[in-house]
């Protein structure tokens, strides 16, 4: 009896703490279930709060971005206005072309402003600052372009029509063309091969202000038959055409109008009153050498007439007169100039031997050189067919055919000619040719003519030949410097 109430309370002792093991289980169960819903409750409120806060940072960052945006479209066109002025702002007030307040686009807006350089009564060239800032959900972002009035010599090489003239045919960039200075034309833009393009290059064909409404902006590329040339705006046809832009490109840019043959007037007029006007055919000889001692005759110009009398010269110091000398003809000209100075004609321009800077080395004009020679022809200026002309020519000046080109004479026929040199700018209405080539194996062979040796002078984007600003400003703002502004 007794050893059964043991047995009884033992399995009563035994059961109660079977419950009580699994109470202690349900509880910690409990515990943890409320431990990790509290994990969850958490968890869901840090990935609410953050993604609260990704929203607004997301918010933040395209108003941000918004805002930048607007502020280059103001810079965009603040430039377009200038240029669409005709002449540059005088005065050193502050401008708001589009008004004080910013105009609205979208869900933003803008303001513009035209800050002109205080130095600009005094400068050639008048540089402005624009200021646009862009405004959107609470941001802003300024930006700053510095641009300055460009002229015709700010290209190395600037072309209206990228034909010779009288042809349908394009003249291309060839493989062993190296483009040594920025290039502009109001043209397409022929590749054959791989030309290397140094600096800009820019085209109008196709883009605002373009006088025929079926082009687009396009390269023309060779594409390794005459036959079966093809246009692209891409900036390569591998494997057969692949130019090197090394400081990019731009098609569809404003059309520049391109200078008439009536400027020659004006700057007869010029010359007229305080420089020097003849009227004939004159051979030009900068520091010819003197009659008596055979030394250069440094910082002047000489001109004689050949078909009159005994040819005798008339020498005159360049630093005597205003800069400018005008020819009612046509002129050849050679020598070494030592100043600054332009010579015109409404006629042609002859190059007959070389045309160097006296501060010139193999290399052109050095860093100290202080010469500058412009020269304008009405129509054409042609490399002679001259016995010093046979074996390579150099010229160092900013050169501007009005109505034709630059070209050599008889380029397509002949014995090669050696390497044609310019350290400067070629201006022209057409495109002319200096030689002919032809590709073999994927290699240019020159055939008659130059091979050509072009180089900008960096000199003229601060210096331009006397009286060129007056005619040869091309109504377009160079960028000088972007940057933003940062409070």
């Amino acid at each position: 009896m007794i050893h059964q109430e043991v047995s009884v309370l033992a399995r009563m002792r035994t059961t109660r703490a079977a419950a009580w093991e699994r109470s202690g289980e349900s509880g910690v169960a409990l515990f943890g279930i409320i431990v990790i819903a509290g994990v969850m409750v958490v968890l869901v409120l840090t990935v609410l709060l953050f993604g609260s806060m990704d929203a607004g940072l997301a918010h933040h960052r395209e108003a941000k971005t918004v805002a930048f945006y607007l502020a280059e479209g103001g810079l965009t066109r603040g430039v377009a206005w200038l240029e669409a002025l005709g002449s540059a702002p005088s005065g050193t007030e502050t401008i708001y072309p589009f008004g004080e307040t910013p105009e609205t686009v979208g869900e933003g807006s803008y303001l513009v402003a035209v800050v002109p350089d205080s130095m600009n009564p005094t400068l050639e060239r008048p540089i402005f600052t624009i200021v646009s800032t862009g405004y959107c959900g609470g941001e802003d972002r300024t930006l700053e372009l510095l641009v300055r009035v460009q002229l015709f010599t700010d290209f190395l090489y600037f072309t209206d029509s990228e034909h010779e003239p009288g042809s349908g045919a394009p003249l291309w960039f060839h493989s062993d063309d190296v483009i040594d200075g920025p290039l502009f034309t109001n043209d397409q833009i022929a590749i054959q091969g791989d030309p290397t393009f140094l600096e800009r290059v820019t085209s109008a064909y196709g883009g605002p202000g373009d006088p025929n409404p079926s082009h687009s902006p396009m390269f023309l590329y060779y594409n390794d038959d005459q036959f079966n040339n093809i246009e692209s705006a891409a900036g390569s046809n591998a494997p057969h055409d692949n130019p090197d832009f090394q400081d990019d490109y731009e098609l569809g840019a404003s059309f520049v109008d391109y200078p008439s043959h009536h400027i020659t007037d004006d700057i007869e007029l010029i010359a007229a009153d305080a420089g020097i006007r003849i009227t004939g055919s004159y051979e030009i000889v900068l520091s010819r050498p003197d009659d008596d001692t055979g030394e250069p005759m440094y910082g002047y110009v000489s001109y004689r007439n050949p078909g009159q009398g005994p040819n005798p010269w008339t020498d005159i110091e360049i630093s005597s007169f205003n800069g400018l000398m005008y020819v009612n003809g046509s002129f050849s000209v050679s020598g070494t100039i030592d100043g600054t100075l332009t010579i015109a004609t409404n006629g042609s321009v002859w190059i007959t031997d070389n045309v160097l800077y006296r501060d010139s080395d193999e290399n052109g004009p050095t860093a100290n050189c202080d010469d500058v020679l412009g020269l304008v022809a009405g129509t054409d200026i042609e490399i002679s067919e001259t016995a010093p002309n046979m074996t390579d020519c150099e010229i160092h000046a900013a050169m501007i055919a009005l109505d034709n080109c630059f070209r050599a004479e008889n380029w397509g026929t002949g014995p090669l000619r050696g390497v044609l040199t310019v350290h400067g700018s070629i201006i022209q209405s057409y495109r002319g040719a200096v030689g002919t080539s032809e590709l073999i194996d994927g290699e240019e062979v020159m055939l008659t003519g130059y091979s050509k040796d072009y180089h900008y002078d960096w000199r003229l984007a601060d210096t331009s030949p006397p009286f060129f600003k007056l005619f040869f400003d091309t109504g377009l703002y160079g960028r000088l410097r972007w940057r933003e502004v940062t409070s």
